[in-house]
């Protein structure tokens, strides 16, 4: 840890943690200390927490003082995960039509800033962030950072949309946390062109970050442009992805380009999870002692470990707002195994992507996007070598989904010269996949990114009735 760091963390964190009326640095001394619990002691903290909030929650929450009440629940009848399903599912819009019996009426005892999501699902939902939810998040993230060998205080980049790179009109501590704390330089996504990419490349050079983070496609849009431009690169420690899932394409890219690992980060703010990748890179770690996650079915029954339901979140932190068995619009399952790390905290072991992106074949079998490029190999068959230079001649992929449930596959290949039909072998694929859809395979020119800078190569207007 360089000198800066130190003073960083040990100095500038507790002094701007007294100015802003935050705890960051003490929840992170914690979570140090958590980090090596045995499964006991974690479950022991997170009951502790959970209770507390709950006696909270009906105290003084008029939406929560209603349900128990209707339900005939005292807040000692909640006393650890297992009897959150006591309670009903907490649904966007449920929020939307209880928006203002959802804030504690302590509220002006409390710190806390109003947040929104993107609105991925649809209308974004506005919400209001308690400071213990914000202090937990980033003191979550820089324990897994350290993981990896980087430390708050050393250089950061990120490339991102407005979910990271928030544009203000005005200075806010919150930028004077990333300037000063966590010497982040944020660079916007939204403009993928080549004068937008070199704009980043010459900032990358010149600023030297120790790491970088943000949107998994926003930084292999900028690592192509760097690839095929040959240029020379500065070395980073690590790479950081968050916001969306990572392809294995992606990590395969970003980690021949920049030589160095690359770590993933789950993260909701309304529904306060978090969920970090640890050395070994098979799942993420439950950040337990933030959040308690369950995997439910849309009704709210919990589903054992290994089969995948919906992210349902309870937000151990947001007392001003509280989300008590939230489902936040995400698809995942629990490992069922522990990790080979050696931490207690539970493992999430992928997370298959936003419910309403998700595809679906016609038997309502959900398809991992993670497995959409191995199917752009013939066969299936990501190891065979003359496989992976056909595979390589595309430059990028997009998987459609209409209402009926028929799938379109859009290629942009580097060279569109190259012959259409060594790639005929796709249809097939995703034919055994999805039974009874009808498949296309479709050349383009160009395949257009989202407004944030993401590339949307997951898009389903399909769903299944139950």
């Amino acid at each position: 840890m360089g000198i800066y760091a130190i003073i960083d963390k040990y100095i500038l964190l507790p002094i701007a943690d007294l100015i802003t009326r935050r705890g960051v640095f003490n929840e992170w001394k914690l979570m140090s200390k958590t980090d090596k619990y045995s499964e006991e002691e974690l479950r022991k903290l997170q009951n502790n927490r959970l209770q507390k909030l709950i006696v909270h929650c009906y105290n003084n929450v008029p939406y929560y003082t209603r349900l128990f009440d209707s339900l005939g629940i005292k807040p000692e009848d909640i006393k650890c995960r297992e009897d959150l399903g006591k309670l009903p599912i907490l649904t966007k819009q449920i929020i939307r039509d209880n928006y203002d019996d959802l804030i504690s009426r302590d509220i002006d005892k409390r710190t806390y800033q109003k947040g929104s999501t993107g609105g991925s699902t649809g209308t974004p939902l506005k919400f209001i962030k308690d400071v213990g939810t914000w202090n937990m998040a980033w003191a979550s993230s820089f324990r897994a950072w350290e993981w990896y060998g980087f430390h708050l205080g050393e250089k950061m980049m990120t490339l991102g949309g407005n979910s990271l790179v928030k544009k203000r009109k005005w200075l806010t501590p919150k930028d004077i946390f990333d300037v000063v704390i966590m010497r982040n330089l944020k660079r916007s996504s939204a403009e993928v062109t080549d004068e937008a990419m070199h704009a980043h490349y010459k900032v990358f050079m010149k600023n030297k970050p120790h790491a970088m983070r943000g949107y998994a496609s926003s930084m292999v849009i900028f690592a192509r442009y760097i690839q095929k431009n040959n240029l020379p690169i500065h070395n980073l420690k690590v790479i950081l992805t968050t916001g969306e899932i990572l392809m294995p394409e992606y990590r395969s890219i970003l980690e021949d380009v920049f030589k160095c690992p690359v770590y993933d980060e789950y993260g909701a703010g309304d529904g306060g999870v978090n969920a970090h990748q640890c050395e070994e890179k098979t799942g993420l770690h439950i950040s337990e002692e933030r959040c308690v996650v369950e995997i439910t079915d849309k009704q709210g029954n919990v589903l054992n470990d290994g089969n995948v339901g919906f992210v349902t979140t309870t937000d151990l932190g947001n007392y001003v707002f509280p989300f008590l068995r939230y489902q936040v619009g995400d698809m995942a399952y629990i490992q069922p195994s522990k990790c080979a790390c050696g931490r207690s905290s539970r493992v999430i072991g992928q997370v298959i992507g936003r419910a309403g992106k998700l595809l679906y074949n016609k038997q309502g079998v959900p398809i991992s996007p993670t497995m959409l490029p191995i199917m752009l190999y013939r066969d299936n068959d990501y190891h065979n070598q003359e496989n992976c230079e056909i595979y390589n001649k595309i430059d990028k992929f997009q998987i459609r989904q209409d209402c009926n449930g028929d799938i379109k596959i859009l290629l942009k290949l580097k060279d569109a010269n190259e012959s259409h039909k060594q790639f005929m072998y796709c249809v097939d694929n995703f034919s055994k996949h999805f039974v009874n859809s009808n498949v296309e395979l479709q050349f383009v020119n160009e395949i257009p990114t989202m407004p944030s800078g993401k590339e949307d190569y997951c898009v389903s207007e399909f769903e299944i009735k139950k």
